[in-house]
């Protein structure tokens, strides 16, 4: 009966602390590429923000690269958010997104290494990074494994895990 009073009493500890871990912002130490049939390339970068009081933020940075991409011919950098409530139970979370909240921006243009302000362009990557595939692959509710360290959080979704470091605590408002 002690021990298995002892190894309840570590498990809740070992909850409580990853619980109380959580919230902070985590960005991902690697950034993940996508490599396209036609050699050209998405390479994005998440941060998450978890917030005490059940809610987050998601950031993704991207930077595409196309026509052709080994030259870098068009590179497009731009930024995706959505916010919504999550909930932690052990190791897992759930995301659920708002699709209310989605906002994105395209922050610049390059042509064959040279910044551009060609309004066609950016109106073009503007529809294509709020558009409606884009916007359901970000807003879907989701259920992911995390492990909590002191200053690094790995996260499994369907099967590939990715490791985000802890940069910013957030204290208690």
């Amino acid at each position: 009966m002690k021990k298995f009073l002892f190894s309840l009493i570590a498990l809740l500890a070992v909850m409580t602390a990853q619980a109380q871990s959580i919230y902070a912002s985590w960005r991902n130490i690697q950034p993940e590429v996508i490599t396209a049939a036609d050699e050209s390339f998405t390479a994005a970068i998440d941060t998450y923000t978890f917030y005490e009081d059940g809610t987050y933020s998601q950031v993704t940075e991207h930077t595409m690269a196309t026509e052709p991409a080994q030259t870098m011919a068009l590179e497009i950098s731009a930024v995706n958010e959505i916010k919504g409530t999550f909930t932690l139970n052990g190791d897992q979370i759930t995301l659920t997104p708002d699709k209310n909240t989605y906002k994105s921006e395209v922050i610049s243009i390059s042509q064959n290494g040279r910044v551009t302000n060609n309004a066609n362009l950016k109106a073009k990557a503007k529809r294509s990074i709020n558009a409606e595939e884009v916007k359901s692959h970000l807003t879907q509710k989701k259920t992911v494994t995390v492990n909590v360290g002191n200053a690094v959080m790995e996260m499994t979704v369907g099967g590939k895990t990715y490791n985000f470091a802890r940069f910013a605590t957030i204290k208690k408002k």
